[in-house]
């Protein structure tokens, strides 16, 4: 089982580990969570930028992303196990990203009523937009609500 989860202590970005195989692979800085939809791209065969220092890296195995904890360069041989994760899979991970990213948004909003009542809802927005939480994924119907 892959679980993710935004990572707040040296980058702001997912981080993804496998609790199979005991694996996580840190989002490189230049990875921030504001490019989270852009895992999307991965059942397109698209290659990600997933920062460096770390340097995670993304490749295509036929039916699978093997996605690699950390590489000098791109021309480096990772070394290490990867995390392998179904091409199909990403949207399914992304609608758990979105609900925690939405529990966020939600708790944030309380968190400002309380403090700032008068910039609540534009802080809300504002994040909401900026994270591109409450748009839907690409397989679901409607609007989530923040």
């Amino acid at each position: 089982m892959i679980t993710r989860s935004p990572h707040f202590a040296t980058t702001l970005g997912l981080r993804v580990h496998d609790t199979r195989t005991n694996v996580t692979v840190q989002p490189g800085c230049c990875c921030g969570l504001e490019d989270w939809r852009e895992w999307l791209d991965v059942a397109d065969a698209e290659t990600l930028w997933l920062g460096h220092d770390p340097s995670p890296r993304l490749e295509h195995a036929d039916e699978v992303v093997q996605l690699w904890p950390d590489s000098i360069d791109a021309q480096e041989t990772p070394s290490g196990q990867p995390i392998e994760i179904v091409v199909g899979g990403p949207p399914g991970i992304l609608r758990s990203v979105q609900e925690e990213l939405q529990g966020f948004l939600s708790l944030t909003k309380q968190w400002a009523t309380r403090h700032v009542p008068t910039l609540a809802e534009d802080l809300a927005a504002r994040l909401d937009e900026d994270l591109a939480i409450s748009a839907p994924l690409p397989g679901t119907s409607g609007q989530h609500a923040p």
